[in-house]
C-alpha cells in the first residue's frame, strides 16, 4: 500500500503565533509586508523594443516565494515592463537589452498604467491597486556578461571607446586637439618624397 501524501495545507504561522498578543500582530504585520513587491532581481525572456525611448521587457523573478511549509514556489514571468535608458530631453544613450540579460524589477506604490509617453500630467490611478508587481519597471545591468562594445569614462580624464564591429558617425565631427592613428598624428605628420621638390613637407596647417 503505497503512502498517502499529505495535502494539508501549511500557513506561515506556527506554535508561538498565538501564545501572546504581540505575536499574533508580528505575525498579521509579517503577512501584510509579504504582499508589498518593492524590488526583485529578474532575467530578461523576452524583448519588444519601441521607437523613440519607448521599449519593454519580459522577465522572471531570480527569487522564488516560499510556502508554508518552506518549499520553493516557482515564479512566474512578468510581462511587458518598461525599460529604462538615460535620457535628457531629446539626448539618449540607446542600449537595449536583450533576452538573458540580468537586471532589477521596481515596482511603483500605486496603479500607475494610465501613465503612457504622451502623459504629462499626473493621472488618476487605474485601481486601487498598491506595490503590485503589475506596475513594473526593469533597469538593467546587473551581473550580466562581461561587454566587448563598450565606452569607459576614466579618472585620468581620458575615454576609451571600444568598438571591434566599426563606429558610424552621423554628422560633423569637431576635435579640439590631436587625432593620433597607428601611431601617426593628424596635425604634426610630415610627408617625404614629395615629387615636386623632393624633400619633405612641412606639419598640416
Amino acid at each position: 500500500m503505497s503512502e498517502k501524501k499529505n495535502t494539508i495545507v501549511q500557513g506561515n504561522n506556527n506554535i508561538y503565533t498565538n501564545v501572546a498578543p504581540y505575536n499574533s500582530y508580528k505575525f498579521m504585520i509579517e503577512n501584510s509586508i509579504n504582499d508589498i513587491s518593492t524590488a526583485i532581481p529578474v532575467k530578461v525572456v523576452g524583448v519588444q523594443a519601441g521607437s523613440g525611448t519607448v521599449g519593454y521587457v519580459d522577465v522572471l523573478p531570480l527569487v522564488t516565494f516560499v510556502s508554508g511549509s518552506y518549499e520553493a514556489i516557482q515564479p512566474v514571468n512578468l510581462y511587458h515592463l518598461p525599460y529604462s535608458r538615460i535620457q535628457g530631453g531629446r539626448a539618449a544613450l540607446i542600449i537595449d537589452p536583450v533576452i538573458g540579460d540580468k537586471g532589477l524589477a521596481i515596482f511603483a506604490q500605486a496603479d500607475c498604467s494610465t501613465v503612457t509617453a504622451e502623459t504629462n500630467e499626473p493621472q488618476q490611478p487605474g485601481s486601487m491597486r498598491k506595490h503590485s508587481q503589475s506596475d513594473g519597471f526593469y533597469l538593467g545591468g546587473f551581473l550580466n556578461q562581461q561587454p566587448s562594445c563598450f565606452l569607459e569614462l576614466k579618472q585620468d580624464d581620458t575615454a576609451v571607446l571600444t568598438a571591434t564591429g566599426g563606429v558610424t558617425i552621423n554628422g560633423n565631427v569637431t576635435v579640439n586637439g590631436d587625432v593620433t592613428a597607428n601611431g601617426i598624428s593628424l596635425t604634426s605628420h610630415v610627408h617625404s618624397g614629395v615629387e615636386t621638390g623632393g624633400g619633405t613637407t612641412g606639419a598640416p596647417q
